[in-house]
């Protein structure tokens, strides 16, 4: 896992994760459908009661869950309790683990808090569109 933070006043940026998934997944469709992957993992089903301790209410809003190939990409944002609202841009894809059968689920979650999402949207931009592009 891998976290970059911005300045101490801002919310974390981005989030990097890789999880080693069973070797019979061989495409994000294993999963379901971007879809059904946004509407089960990455939206919480809101309502007073969705998180630990019962009391937050959680509302949030899919922008744009897109698939191409081999990721399947999120917009959304999310308000929490008290917290500001958040905006978040997520890719999901599969990469081949080096030296063993299988893959990992590779995630990358970029946030910002909603009311500075249009400065940072094209650096958000940048690193979901440069991903696959290194080697």
């Amino acid at each position: 896992q891998f976290c970059l933070r911005g300045d101490e006043s801002s919310t974390p940026v981005m989030f990097l994760a890789y999880t080693p998934i069973r070797d019979d997944f061989t495409s994000l469709g294993s999963f379901g459908s971007v879809d059904q992957v946004a509407s089960m993992t990455i939206l919480p089903k809101g309502g007073k009661g969705s998180l630990m301790g019962g009391e937050e209410e959680i509302n949030s809003k899919m922008i744009r869950a897109t698939s191409k190939t081999n990721q399947y990409l999120f917009d959304y944002t999310m308000k929490t309790g008290g917290l500001p609202e958040m905006h978040y841009r997520s890719l999901w894809t599969l990469a081949a683990k080096s030296g063993s059968a299988g893959t990992n689920l590779v995630t990358i979650t970029l946030q910002t808090e909603e009311a500075k999402y249009e400065g940072l949207k094209q650096a958000f931009d940048e690193v979901i569109n440069s991903f696959g592009k290194l080697s």
